[in-house]
């Protein structure tokens, strides 16, 4: 059985990377003027998570933020991606380094979290149909799927397409951190909710140095953690009620349920109490401030069409999982109350989005519990003979559910690949800008190459928005503005368009870059569009050209 396990496992897992070995299959058919990059999930994001690794490798111990100018002390937000820079070091080149890290890094957490929802499928369902059948649908449940016309043919489309982990392939191999965080959040409530490994106190604190990683890698994750440890609690002490009081036995409960998730939680407490302290402080209250700002609503009734037939069904299963007192499930049941009421909460809790809480994987429970529905009515068909018909609908449901999501998984491949056909026969812009996503021109490489051999590691680069998210990722040099994470980002775009459409008098433009620290100045294609082409150079006569190409000049300051 391990071994079809494994098949199985690897399977997908490769399947999930199919985008990936394609796109790197059309490299060599690019333009003559364009850079071959593998991207990751949405660029932005990636050059983020690559800046971090990139941080490790450069040998750094915390973590700072590349993509603000403001001096400040590093902290341990991200450290999960500076480790990995460090293991990355044995690869003498950093950016093939941090690329190669991020990927295998992506591999092994996926097959981890699949992994885990092996172990999880087995323990729920000693059988090994129904653990196969559990396994299948928490990869492949899907939301109610859309058909759409493509040519001649036909695919299938979904809701809330736009949001990366919503996608049946992509979420297989998402960001490692999520994909390390969700394989905790999934072991964690599985197991803490065990009753034979609660009877031991070493398990106590392996669980709670556990929960103090997960709090350190996906915060979002131990806050999950804790609300479902006591909405177990809860349950086990309506379930256990009667029992209890009849037997004057609350000791026992106190002692055998809330006593080991107190350890755990006291255990785990110091990443929450950091997190909320360095929150507080610029840059990193960036990440809070941001949330604010920009905050990113959500239909609840298309999340729900989102989750597919997986969510009825799944609610059908927790109802009569309580019903029948399954204590074997206590832990999925959790899961699933706790994702409803955080998701509920925190719709009115403008400083955390809601779909932060669709990261702790709810298909996984909700598959689960819609086995056991399953599971149920075959066997209450089995014990009534004139329900054969039931039993039939009960084995045809997942069957057709999870054949279903394989089609939309193949679609979804299939809309990759369109994407990164396009990708490659794109010839405007010359680099990603706004929603157009396009391989960078040689010319772009090679100015951020420049600055990556040919400047002093504390430099401070000025440029546009697409350039400052390149470089502290190919660079590991800081920048101005360069993401959703640079303090004041708003402020600092609008002066930074001033001065590229030359705006500024000499003197105010001066002072203005010395003050924030400026080290040299990026004219490349989105500078020049944005500074609706003004010749800085002529504007301000101090800056002095280091590196020019067709493309790019880069000014450094006296």
């Amino acid at each position: 059985m391990r071994t079809w396990w494994i098949i199985c496992i690897l399977s997908i897992v490769l399947f999930s990377f199919a985008p990936t070995f394609y796109e790197l299959k059309r490299s060599s058919d690019l333009p003559p003027n364009r850079a071959f990059e593998l991207v990751h999930n949405y660029i932005t994001d990636y050059n983020f998570y690559l800046s971090r690794i990139r941080e490790g490798w450069d040998g750094r111990w915390t973590v700072v933020e590349r993509y603000t100018n403001e001096s400040h002390a590093g902290s341990l937000i991200q450290e999960f991606y500076l480790l990995l820079g460090k293991a990355g070091r044995i690869i003498p080149e950093p950016t093939m380094a941090v690329t190669y890290v991020y990927y295998v890094a992506c591999f092994v957490a996926s097959v981890l979290l699949l992994s885990l929802t092996v172990w999880a499928a087995t323990r729920l369902f000693p059988v090994f149909f129904w653990s196969l059948l559990a396994f299948l649908l928490a990869v492949f449940a899907c939301g109610w799927p859309i058909i759409v016309p493509v040519g001649a043919s036909w695919r299938f489309g979904g809701y809330m397409a736009w949001f990366t982990i919503m996608d049946i392939l992509q979420r297989v191999s998402f960001l490692p951190h999520v994909l390390v965080g969700q394989a905790l959040v999934l072991f964690l409530v599985i197991a803490g909710n065990d009753a034979k490994t609660l009877q031991k106190k070493g398990n106590w604190i392996f669980l709670g140095l556990l929960s103090l990683i997960l709090g350190m890698i996906f915060p979002p994750g131990l806050m999950f953690i804790g609300v479902s440890y006591g909405i177990a609690l809860c349950v086990e002490a309506v379930w256990r009620w009667r029992e209890y009081t009849k037997q004057k036995s609350w000791q026992r409960w106190w002692t055998d349920s809330v006593m080991p998730r107190v350890v755990i939680g006291l255990i785990s407490l110091p990443a929450l109490l950091y997190y909320y302290a360095i929150l507080t402080i610029y840059p990193w209250k960036r990440l809070v401030d941001f949330d604010q700002l920009h905050p990113l609503t959500v239909s609840v009734v298309e999340y729900m069409k989102a989750l597919g037939p997986v969510f009825p069904l799944g609610v059908i299963g927790l109802v009569v999982a309580m019903w029948k007192k399954e204590r074997l499930f206590i832990g999925i049941i959790s899961w699933v109350l706790a994702w409803m009421l955080l998701f509920w909460v925190f719709s009115f809790v403008p400083q955390q989005s809601p779909l932060r809480f669709a990261e702790m994987t709810p298909h996984i429970p909700l598959a689960f519990l819609t086995i056991y529905v399953s599971w149920s009515l075959i066997g209450y068909a089995k014990k009534h003979s004139g329900l054969v018909y039931v039993g039939i609908i009960a084995y045809a449901i997942p069957f057709l559910y999870i054949i279903v999501g394989i089609g939309v998984m193949y679609s979804s491949w299939l809309w990759h690949r369109d994407f990164i056909n396009q990708k490659v026969s794109a010839g405007w812009p010359m680099i990603t800008m706004d929603n157009y996503i396009v391989y960078p021109t040689k010319g772009f490489i090679e100015g951020i190459s420049y600055i990556n051999y040919e400047t002093a590691a504390d430099s401070i680069i000025l440029s546009d928005l697409t350039t400052g998210n390149y470089i502290p990722a190919r660079t590991g040099r800081r920048v101005y503005v360069g993401h959703d994470a640079s303090v004041n980002k708003e402020t600092k775009l609008d002066i930074l368009y001033q001065f590229y459409r030359g705006e500024m008098k000499e003197q105010d433009a001066y002072i203005w870059l010395k003050n924030a620290g400026i080290s040299y100045v990026f004219w490349g294609p989105q500078e020049k569009q944005n500074g609706d082409y003004a010749q800085i150079s002529t504007t301000y006569p101090f800056l002095r050209q280091v590196f020019g190409n067709t493309e790019v000049t880069i000014y450094q300051l006296p």
